[in-house]
């Protein structure tokens, strides 16, 4: 089902897949590097020490509200939140003025903010990890994808904002 839209950029649907393949959902992505980050708390503990469990609620509470506010701009556009669903468009309105992938910034903000919420300094080495895996597995496919579908029109995005920050 093609709208006025694609057919004025000239869409064709047939040649583009009608999601991207990212396999695992990044927010399963995100639980699993969770789990790894207090399994190796757990197994080498190791403290930051005091004060710094405030700091990383603020980053917590700070990624809940950026994330919550990318998914509301989403929805408020019209189109699909999960990233194996099909896009209905491109957003450039909202966080995704300042980044390409404002959820997924709020997955990395949050993870680190959790370590330091559970003072376990080790989880950190995690987020490296997790970026790459985000930025690698997940981030590259939907640029394929959304390249495909959307064309000059999505490149003309990515010109005028960064994929992260």
């Amino acid at each position: 089902m093609t709208d006025e839209s694609e057919e004025e950029i000239g869409i064709d649907d047939a040649a583009v897949p009608n999601a991207p393949e990212v396999g695992m959902l990044p927010p399963m992505r995100f639980a699993l590097f969770l789990a790894g980050g207090i399994f190796i708390d757990w197994l080498i503990p190791i403290n930051f020490g005091s004060g710094w469990g405030w700091f990383g609620l603020l980053l917590v509470i700070g990624a809940l509200a950026f994330g919550k506010w990318a998914i509301e701009t989403f929805k408020r556009a019209g189109t699909n939140v999960p990233p194996n669903k099909p896009a209905t468009k491109i957003v450039s309105d909202g966080p995704f003025k300042y980044s390409r992938n404002p959820m997924y910034l709020s997955f990395l903000v949050m993870y680190v903010g959790l370590a330091m919420l559970a003072d376990a300094p080790l989880m950190l080495f995690l987020t490296g990890g997790l970026w790459y895996v985000l930025d690698q597995q997940v981030i590259e496919k939907e640029e394929e994808y959304l390249t495909a579908k959307f064309g000059d029109q999505y490149l003309s995005y990515c010109d005028r904002v960064r994929r992260w920050v």
